[in-house]
């Protein structure tokens, strides 16, 4: 009878610490190239956009308290739409103690916010399965629901069957989740891809940014009036989309499409430069981005480039819009009459197709061989 009684309250003092464990909070922060709260617009009674709050927590039973809208489990994270300038959020599980947490600063509507919640570890010691997780960066940090596992990639993980959550993160690059399934006693595979800072969804339309380095290089060319002097250039990190802006995307930002060759998979074309710069205006409206032209330089150094960093189509496709006016070079005019083109299909106008060529044309004019690509400062 006594060892039951010992027993018995072995258990329950266990079962008490157990539930007696608490949430805690492990990151906060927007995320400005997540558009999602855009793209999956919610709102409130009154008609106005949400706020998106995705909480990394892999839990079921979940309930959140505050001036919430609606939560959904979505992609191994819970989505939780939430009014503009709200300030605290409440979790309560049915396995840990209730956490409460007022946010830095009361949240935005159309803005898209991470939670990170971390939850005790407790030892596990039954039966497991296997997830040999690639990536296409080697150095990143690989966070297996909520926990830093590794930060070095492929990583296996190995732990009890059911449904988990990886998050991949790495420096320039846009941070990755993905939930996966442990079975008992195999080992599966899986490749979290990780995109350049600043790359987007909008409409189910993806917008892929490319890293592009600091460097020096060599810019224009010798023995052509309109390329030369040929010299050096010093262009800071930045970063430039893979392709040239799809007739998809311009129809997702703007509603319709100006090209006299519909395709959306297409480059848009026949645009301005202010046609140009209103496309971007309102999607940095939508995505909370800071997108723009390249400049001159930047977009040289990344035609020269575009090979190494799997940039597409630089001197073929449709001319692309640059930010600056045309000008001698080292002159750096400050304005003008004519904005600088760059790529592009040269040789249909019997001009050298070459990454140095300079075109131009009125900010006004626009062709059925002229689009754009958009570029972005490193973030």
């Amino acid at each position: 009878m006594g060892k039951k009684i010992v027993i018995a309250a072995f258990l329950l003092f266990g079962t008490l610490w157990t539930y007696a464990q608490e949430l805690s909070v492990k990151e906060f922060h927007s995320d400005p190239s997540d558009i999602s709260a855009v793209r999956y617009e919610a709102k409130d009674l009154n008609g106005n956009p949400c706020a998106l709050l995705k909480v990394g927590l892999v839990l079921q039973d979940v309930v959140f308290e505050g001036s919430i809208v609606k939560q959904e489990f979505k992609d191994g994270e819970w989505w939780v739409y939430m009014v503009d300038k709200a300030w605290w959020l409440n979790i309560k599980t049915k396995k840990y103690l209730p956490l409460r947490y007022e946010f830095p600063e009361p949240l935005q509507m159309k803005s898209t916010y991470i939670l990170q919640i971390e939850a005790p570890q407790v030892a596990y010691d039954g039966p497991t399965g296997k997830m040999l997780i690639k990536s296409n960066v080697r150095n990143g940090d690989v966070y297996i629901d909520g926990e830093k596992r590794s930060s070095i990639l492929p990583f296996e993980y190995e732990g009890p069957e059911g449904q988990h959550l990886v998050e991949v993160r790495a420096p320039g690059y846009n941070p990755e989740k993905m939930g996966f399934e442990v079975a008992l006693g195999r080992k599966g595979t899986m490749t979290v891809t990780l995109k350049a800072e600043g790359s987007f969804s909008l409409d189910g339309v993806s917008y892929e940014m490319v890293n592009v380095p600091a460097g020096r290089f060599q810019m224009g060319m010798a023995g052509s009036p309109l390329m030369a002097p040929q010299h050096s250039e010093t262009v800071r990190a930045f970063s430039i989309g893979r392709t040239e802006v799809t007739q998809a995307l311009w129809k997702a930002v703007m509603g319709s499409n100006p090209s006299l060759n519909p395709d959306d998979g297409a480059p848009v074309e026949n645009i301005s430069w202010y046609d140009a710069q209103e496309f971007i205006a309102k999607l940095n409206a939508m995505s909370g981005s800071r997108f723009r032209l390249p400049s001159e330089a930047e977009w040289e150094m990344a035609a020269q480039r575009c090979k190494t960093l799997g940039i597409e189509a630089m001197t073929e496709g449709v001319a692309e819009w640059c930010e600056d006016w045309y000008g001698s070079y080292g002159s750096q005019a400050e304005g003008g009459y004519v904005k600088i083109v760059r790529g592009g299909p040269y040789a249909n106008q019997g001009w050298p197709c070459s990454a140095s060529f300079r075109g131009f044309m009125r900010p006004e004019e626009f062709n059925s061989l002229t689009g754009l690509r958009l570029a972005q400062d490193e973030l």
